[in-house]
């Protein structure tokens, strides 16, 4: 009975040491905690802080008052502070005014875009861009929403590593 009584102990010293080494290896150390804070989750979100960015880049970039911007890339200028410095300093306005029916009809009645935008899942987007969608309504400063055709941009995002737009583009096709 010694003998059995003297093996549990021993038995129960190697299982205890086992589970004193083994356990913190299995667990997340500090350094696992702290993850890249362009992935990190916004509070009560499920949006990382690069997707959030490109939703707010995109309603920026698709806000538009045709009777004060002379073309759409106003719009990219107002979302510069979301960019490196090098990606803003290639955001240039082309020479010539935005056309188009649904742009000379919002001017004439002073109507303004109002975006809205997702989070773009069915991409072939490479690993690291993140994509959005967005469409928008003109509605006038009384509220009336205008008929146009109905056009959305999908918007292609990568992000530096502390979380600016390093680099987009976009395609506007018919909404569907």
């Amino acid at each position: 009975m010694n003998r059995n009584k003297l093996m549990l102990i021993v038995l129960a010293i190697v299982v205890a040491a086992v589970v004193i080494v083994v356990t913190p290896a299995l667990l997340p150390t500090n350094d696992a905690e702290k993850s890249d804070p362009a992935a990190q989750t916004a509070p009560g979100s499920d949006e990382t802080r690069n997707e959030q960015t490109a939703l707010e880049a995109a309603r920026i970039m698709t806000t538009w008052t045709p009777a004060e911007d002379f073309n759409r890339t106003a719009a990219e200028t107002r979302a510069t502070h979301l960019m490196t410095e090098e990606r803003a300093e290639h955001v240039v306005a082309p020479e010539r005014p935005a056309a188009g029916q649904a742009w000379n009809q919002a001017a004439e009645r002073n109507a303004t875009s109002v975006p809205q935008v997702v989070l773009n899942p069915h991409t072939d987007a490479e690993e690291g861009i993140i994509s959005v969608r967005a469409t928008w309504d003109w509605e006038t400063e009384q509220g009336k929403t205008l008929e146009s055709e109905s056009e959305q941009r999908l918007y292609y995002f990568s992000f530096t590593d502390d979380g600016k737009i390093h680099d987009y583009t976009y395609e506007t096709i018919p909404q569907y």
